[in-house]
């Protein structure tokens, strides 16, 4: 059988699921990233909050949407080898499904003040395929090839 076409065909197995911890460490590395593009995009537009809130959050989106869905893995996770990939076919995700989930993602990383959002970002501590809500809401795992 051939995989489908695209990019970075591998089937999840218990053996090649991501660490949660270094997930973890690595969505650290992507938020200081994010971080410091709002930081210019603030500066920026200083004068205009509503709209850098907006190209942050396309920016955002952009930034997770590219990466998992054409190389499978955002910066952060590019020193520990993981790749984010569609669970149906074992693939990186569509752009869709990638710009879902980095949305999801980020909306977990700006509710963590109030737990909600680590919750999400915990639940893959105690999931049997450790996907966290981003994972379960966009149909992805997160491997280590």
């Amino acid at each position: 059988m051939m995989p489908p076409g695209g990019g970075g065909y591998a089937m999840a197995t218990p053996g090649n699921l991501a660490s949660p911890g270094l997930r973890i460490v690595g969505g650290l590395i992507d938020v200081v990233i994010i971080l410091v593009v709002f930081g210019i995009v603030d500066v920026v537009l200083k004068d205009a909050r509503g709209f850098a809130g907006l190209i942050n959050l396309i920016l955002v989106v952009g930034y997770f949407g590219y990466f998992w869905s054409s190389r499978g893995a955002s910066i952060g996770m590019m020193p520990f080898g993981f790749k984010v990939r569609d669970i149906a076919t074992g693939q990186y995700p569509t752009m869709g499904k990638a710009a879902l989930r980095g949305f999801i993602w980020w909306l977990e990383v700006a509710l963590t003040i109030c737990i909600i959002g680590a919750v999400g970002w915990l639940w893959q501590l105690w999931d049997p395929r450790k996907q966290a809500i981003h994972d379960k809401i966009a149909g992805t795992i997160v491997t280590t090839n």
